[in-house]
């Protein structure tokens, strides 16, 4: 996945679409479209797990969260 990632982003950083042009200001406005979605990829692959090896060690998140929640009280 991060061999993907490093492949691509050059043409991720540099995907752009053109924003309407109705209203104020510009009529050259740009979107910088591929910086959003590799905003977007990351957070994905944040969420999941996915960007860093994971420790076989590490006990699963619902434990973990029963384990603050005993705590707490």
């Amino acid at each position: 996945m991060n061999a993907l990632i490093t492949q691509n982003l050059s043409t991720l950083a540099l995907a752009v679409q053109s924003k309407s042009a109705s209203g104020r200001g510009s009529s050259k406005k740009i979107d910088l479209y591929g910086i959003k979605k590799l905003r977007e990829l990351i957070l994905e692959l944040a969420v999941r797990g996915k960007l860093v090896a994971q420790n076989p060690e590490d006990e699963h998140a619902t434990k973990l969260l029963e384990k603050i929640f005993t705590e707490k009280k």
